[in-house]
């Protein structure tokens, strides 16, 4: 198997074992969560793994919805708003116990009485015209970044992901996330095993700062949306400082205070940045986890932060499978997650759409 083909399918495999081993620690709050309990938890399944008729862990709406963006960008051999959003809302009503929220549903139903002629409309017109802020764009957004791998272009991708995520997300913190997780798969996809990571964080703040320097059409602007809370930290650059604070330090911060600081919610600004960090932080050694890889670490270290445990974990494990590849995932996990096999599968048919001319 080829370096690049190995990434590819370790970032879509990487997103469907965090989703599924996250999602038994969902709405957890890192205080009640250790390491040791996630730990335990993947132990068992790992022992489970053995047995013939051993559990199989479901995904969530994560996952399906991925699986969607990936399907559509195969098929179509590119993005088509109208293909994407049907199968977005198709898929929610064929197996709509995968755990997605309210506010998504109701963008579905009215996709679909539209017949999917005004793609965009239903999620621009959400909270007041504001739109959703929340992770659900850069949860999914994995198969655009390994689709606008071949571009190597910030640019490009920054439109397929903007366009990917407003079917459901307008809100520009959504999309902004959503850029921000697929720039991050990039940089993993284009990265060594001794790769830094104090690097790979100056690179994202020099990416996103042109982001966010941009003025924005798609809602209100980045300026107005900030008046609407109370933030400590108002954009996205900001978090990656803190970010890179936590790497330089010599006694890492606890989970907590990540927790507290980087977020864990269904947010697209409280979790992207947990996520990435999660990725980041788990290149170093924890004392406690010395037998495991830095995929595994990546997983263990995502899911103790608690709340959105099953989006934060398929985030950093999407980034991580795209940095260490396929073979770092544990054959226990994959055996124990639904739709690995169908993953490998997308993410072969990506692959084979970026050796294309």
């Amino acid at each position: 198997m080829s370096t690049t083909l190995s990434k590819f399918q370790g970032a879509l495999v990487g997103a469907v074992v965090g989703d599924c081993i996250g999602a038994i620690f969902e709405s957890l709050w890192a205080k009640t969560i250790h390491p040791n309990k996630v730990l335990k938890a993947i132990e068992n399944l790992e022992t489970d793994s053995t047995e013939e008729d051993h559990r199989i862990l479901p995904f969530t709406d994560d996952t399906a919805m991925a699986r969607s963006v990936a399907k559509s960008l195969i098929i179509n051999k590119g993005f088509d708003a109208s293909d994407m959003a049907e199968r977005f809302s198709e898929n929610y009503f064929d197996e709509p116990d995968r755990g997605y929220g309210g506010n998504v549903v109701s963008v579905f139903s009215q996709l679909k009485e539209s017949n999917y002629e005004d793609v965009f409309g239903p999620a621009r017109k959400q909270f007041n015209g504001s739109g959703s802020y929340g992770n659900g764009g850069a949860m999914r957004i994995v198969p655009a970044a390994l689709f606008t791998y071949k571009d190597n272009d910030p640019e490009k991708s920054k439109v397929l992901v903007t366009q990917v995520t407003s079917i459901t997300h307008t809100h520009n913190q959504a999309i902004l996330g959503a850029i921000l997780q697929s720039y991050a798969i990039d940089m993993a996809l284009n990265s060594s095993n001794s790769f830094s990571p104090d690097e790979m964080v100056d690179a994202l703040i020099t990416l996103m700062k042109m982001v966010e320097d941009e003025p924005k059409e798609t809602n209100k602007s980045l300026k107005e949306s900030q008046k609407e809370d109370n933030q400590k930290w108002k954009t996205y650059v900001e978090k990656l400082e803190v970010i890179k604070k936590y790497l330089k330090q010599e006694e890492q911060p606890t989970l907590l205070t990540v927790h507290t600081e980087l977020g864990a919610d269904i947010s697209a600004f409280e979790s992207v940045p947990a996520a990435v960090y999660s990725f980041l932080r788990s290149h170093k050694d924890f004392a406690d986890l010395k037998d495991r890889n830095s995929f595994e670490k990546t997983i263990i270290y995502a899911i103790s932060l608690g709340g959105d445990s099953d989006t934060v974990a398929t985030m950093a494990g999407a980034i991580a499978g795209a940095c260490y590849g396929v073979d770092s995932i544990p054959i226990s996990w994959q055996k124990c997650c639904e739709g690995v096999e169908d993953a490998k599968q997308f993410a072969e048919g990506l692959y084979k759409l970026s050796q294309m001319s």
